[in-house]
């Protein structure tokens, strides 16, 4: 993990440098504290300069977490600044602000299907002329289970090094993984032993 978090800072600060080199906006305070689900800390973020994820571009991801998962991003779900969620079958969103600011608040998701899960999530806010991503990895939601977490806008635009506000949200995930039922388990352990009992019958009759 700490390898992983390494890793992930020090490709940010790539992507920061770049970013302030665009013309004014870059990284600023932006750390994996920003997000928090379930109440930990992001695995992983990256920040660029330039970048809108609304219409589902990964291209900001860049390699950044390529280390902790191979799927395809896939839109899980987003939202604008003037609407709410669009609607995603087996999960369910919603955000909300800080009283008084358009810089913080919550965020839930809820596994609405029949079975516990198992996905890497990323969280990206759009804010400004640039967007964070922040990455949750191998996250497990139970059947019909709430996670609650926060997010922050940390980064800085323009010349007097403002934070932006809110613009929009786009949550991806990939690997997205069924977990098996206790019961599941139990039937799947039975055959094995099923199984086992035959080979060893057949062993013993040649």
């Amino acid at each position: 993990m700490f390898a992983h978090k390494a890793a992930a800072a020090a490709a940010t600060l790539i992507l920061a440098a770049s970013a302030h080199a665009a013309g004014g906006t870059d990284v600023g305070n932006t750390s994996v504290d920003d997000v928090t689900l379930n109440g930990q800390n992001a695995d992983a973020f990256v920040f660029a300069s330039g970048w809108n994820p609304h219409p589902g571009d990964t291209s900001g991801f860049g390699t950044s977490f390529d280390s902790y998962g191979s799927g395809a991003w896939s839109i899980l779900d987003k939202m604008d600044g003037g609407s709410g969620f669009q609607g995603n079958s087996g999960f369910e969103f919603t955000f909300t602000h800080a009283s008084g600011s358009d810089t913080q608040g919550t965020w839930t998701i809820r596994n609405t299907g029949a079975s516990s899960v198992t996905l890497d999530l990323a969280f990206a806010i759009h804010a400004g002329n640039g967007a964070g991503a922040f990455l949750f990895d191998n996250e497990t939601i139970g059947a019909g289970a709430t996670l609650n977490g926060t997010w922050k806008i940390d980064w800085f635009t323009g010349n007097n090094q403002s934070t932006p506000g809110f613009s929009n949200l786009t949550v991806f995930g990939r690997d997205v993984t069924p977990v098996p039922e206790p019961e599941s388990w139990g039937m799947l352990l039975g055959g094995l032993g099923l199984l086992g009992a035959a080979a060893a019958r057949r062993r013993k009759q040649s």
